[in-house]
């Protein structure tokens, strides 16, 4: 009889843990969603470049505009896709998209960049 309880209780401790093994340690906020979108762009080839109204810049400058486009925005755009749809994807000024220019010379528009990090991100897969 104990050993059947142990082995009950083995089997109830194991499965315990597994499941909060698989559960995510918490839900990302929209500020961490928006951070991690942005340094997103460092896990991009070497040599890729953000082009903002017509100039290359690097990954560092990029990241640092769209930190400083945050900052003054951070009081009207309240999630992640407020923050791709109206500071990440274009030039407020110039009305220009924001393009990101791979090493081999392919280009994406910022706003497909970033949604399609953040889908991976909601679907835990970055």
């Amino acid at each position: 009889m104990f050993n059947q309880c142990r082995k009950i209780m083995c089997w109830v401790l194991l499965l315990s843990l597994s499941f909060f093994a698989s559960a995510p340690a918490h839900a990302l906020s929209e500020e961490e969603k928006i951070t991690m979108i942005i340094e997103s762009i460092k896990d991009t080839p070497e040599g890729t470049r953000f082009i903002r109204n017509g100039k290359a810049y690097d990954v560092a400058d990029a990241i640092s505009h769209l930190n400083l486009k945050r900052s003054r925005t951070k009081s009207r755009l309240k999630t992640a896709e407020d923050f791709i749809k109206y500071a990440a994807s274009g030039s407020s000024v110039s009305g220009k998209e924001y393009l990101i220019r791979y090493p081999d010379g392919t280009t994406v528009t910022t706003a497909a960049f970033f949604m399609e990090k953040l889908r991976k991100l909601k679907a835990g897969k970055d």
